[in-house]
């Protein structure tokens, strides 16, 4: 059985071993999922199985009151069993004052884009050269109910 919780300082060593196996080339380091656990711990969750961490989500809330979704990772050992769209509920849930919520993914990333369109999320643009030259992303956007 898996479990959603928020995340503690007791699991960033299992989060940051998680980022780097999930996110090789791109995964955050250490100090920053640190600092974002310091500084969005009702929007930080994990994903407990057998014991272990099995994926996390991270939201935030941008000066213009946006929400975003910053980083989701799933094991690969568990991923196929929902814990994705769980934790997306997890994180929508604690952003559920905002208006908009956005992420940006790999334009070649099918199985994470098609992950967030059956959670209500849609192609706002890509954008050429978002995190350096070559590093394009798609950015995605779910408006809030009502």
């Amino acid at each position: 059985m898996t479990t959603i919780r928020r995340a503690t300082r007791a699991d960033l060593d299992a989060i940051v071993a998680l980022e780097r196996a999930t996110f090789p080339e791109e995964s955050y380091d250490p100090v920053a999922l640190r600092q974002f656990l310091d500084l969005f711990p009702s929007r930080f969750f994990v994903a407990e199985s057998a014991g272990e961490i099995a994926g996390y989500t991270l939201g935030g809330v941008d000066d213009a009151g946006e929400g975003w979704l910053l980083s989701l990772g799933v094991s690969p050992a568990h991923q196929g069993q929902r814990i994705g769209t769980a934790l997306i509920a997890a994180v929508l849930e604690a952003l559920c004052a905002v208006r908009v919520i956005r992420l940006t993914v790999l334009p070649d990333n099918a199985h994470a884009i098609a992950l967030y369109e059956r959670n209500g999320f849609t192609t706002e643009a890509l954008v050429n050269d978002y995190y350096g030259p070559g590093q394009h992303r798609l950015v995605m956007a779910r408006l809030a109910p009502g």
